[in-house]
């Protein structure tokens, strides 16, 4: 069993309580990605329940592994769901005008292949958005299985426990003529109390202890 397979079924298992785990905040941020998505064909990939996508646009295809999570998407009445590996995008070349991925590349088989079906599917100029956790913070995540002992529903356990760096993933984006237009760095304290010192830390050397970093890249052909 490859890597996308495993984390299908632990996914699988828990699509039904997804967004009652989930952070309200920190998906609330993980939103804010600076695109242009009006009139335009964009697909989540590793959308889950698609809690990410929905805030931005209703009309935003939706993908994952899991089909579970896809049938929750279903659910909530997503016009466009497809359960699909990422690795093996079924859309045809020079379609997407945007693609987003939030926090799961790194739970893939092979990065490469992904980075290289997205760039067939995107078109000349279009965008992609990749969120992922900051590997920086892998600490945290010790913290988190400590807590689990009080809590396992609260902390799920997803079973990963290696994240990419980001300059890997810089590398394999040059690799693939991706050209770099911004890197974010956002959520320091994960509660919306400190969302206004957020905000401010995030513009300081401070934003190095940041959740999340957002990659936006630009795909020329």
């Amino acid at each position: 069993m490859n890597s996308n397979e495993k984390f299908q079924q632990k996914f699988d298992s828990i699509a039904s309580i997804y967004e009652q785990i989930s952070n309200n905040y920190t998906i609330k941020r993980r939103v804010e990605s600076g695109l242009c998505l009006s009139d335009k064909i964009v697909l989540e990939v590793g959308s889950g329940t698609g809690i990410i996508s929905e805030l931005m646009d209703e009309n935003i295809i939706c993908s994952d592994i899991s089909f579970q999570m896809c049938k929750q998407s279903v659910k909530k009445k997503r016009k466009n769901v497809i359960c699909c590996d990422a690795e093996k995008l079924p859309i045809r070349n020079d379609v997407l005008d945007v693609l987003l991925s939030a926090e799961m590349i790194y739970y893939l088989n092979d990065i490469e292949n992904f980075i290289s079906c997205s760039h067939n599917s995107l078109k000349n100029n279009s965008e992609m958005s990749i969120t992922m956790f900051n590997q920086k913070m892998k600490f945290i995540d010790k913290v988190r299985t400590f807590l689990r002992i009080f809590d396992k529903n609260q902390y799920f356990d997803d079973g990963q426990r290696d994240f990419l760096s980001t300059d890997i993933l810089k590398k394999i984006l040059y690799k693939y003529q991706f050209e770099i237009i911004a890197i974010e760095k956002k959520v320091i304290f994960p509660f919306s109390f400190f969302h206004k010192i957020n905000l401010i830390l995030e513009k300081t050397f401070l934003n190095y202890f940041s959740y999340f970093i957002t990659i936006r890249v630009k795909c020329n052909k």
